[in-house]
């Protein structure tokens, strides 16, 4: 007998597709926060902030979160920043300015802390909070990010689960915003 709605999945079969689909949120905001050491995303990592920003929530993720208001990124943005001005008055020939030596990325947002569990029923959305994530998505790397990386991670997650749709947006009252959204 054909099962036709998600609700009627036996007890054990839902159990795994919850269990892998929480495997595969975590997988996905590891991988764009920068952490996996052995093929880390080649997004910019200046201070480390919009690295350390990415979000999992089941409403949408909206970047208002300023990097002068969070330490120690505030703290290594001023120190370039002093170092920028400083080039700059002392005039031509501008040397390029160089990065900071440490940047930090430390997700502020971890996914998989305490009892939080996504359900697979009700859509997700991975975001970034940094303001100036819109940015970012001018490098293309989130896009080739989504195209490439995010299907070999569904693959491994979810595989002989079914099918997992994927749809992203651009939100009109936060300009720049994208979400995207895992739906089973």
């Amino acid at each position: 007998m054909a099962i036709r709605r998600l609700k009627d999945l036996p007890k054990d079969l839902d159990t795994r597709i919850s269990e892998d689909f929480n495997s595969l949120i975590k997988d996905v905001h590891f991988q764009l926060s920068n952490q996996h050491k052995k093929r880390p995303i080649t997004m910019p990592v200046w201070t480390g902030f919009f690295a350390s920003s990415w979000k999992a929530s089941n409403s949408a993720v909206h970047a208002t979160h300023k990097v002068e208001d969070y330490q120690p990124w505030a703290g290594i943005k001023r120190e370039r920043s002093l170092d920028f001005f400083a080039r700059r008055k002392a005039g031509p020939p501008y040397t390029k300015q160089t990065r900071p030596k440490k940047p930090v990325v430390r997700p502020r947002f971890p996914v998989g802390q305490g009892k939080r569990i996504f359900n697979y029923r009700k859509s997700v959305f991975i975001g970034n909070k940094a303001e100036y994530s819109q940015y970012v998505l001018e490098s293309g790397e989130i896009q080739r990010f989504v195209q490439g990386e995010l299907a070999k991670l569904i693959k491994e997650n979810m595989s002989d689960k079914g099918k997992l749709f994927i749809g992203g947006g651009v939100s009109e009252k936060y300009s720049g915003t994208t979400q995207t959204g895992f739906e089973a």
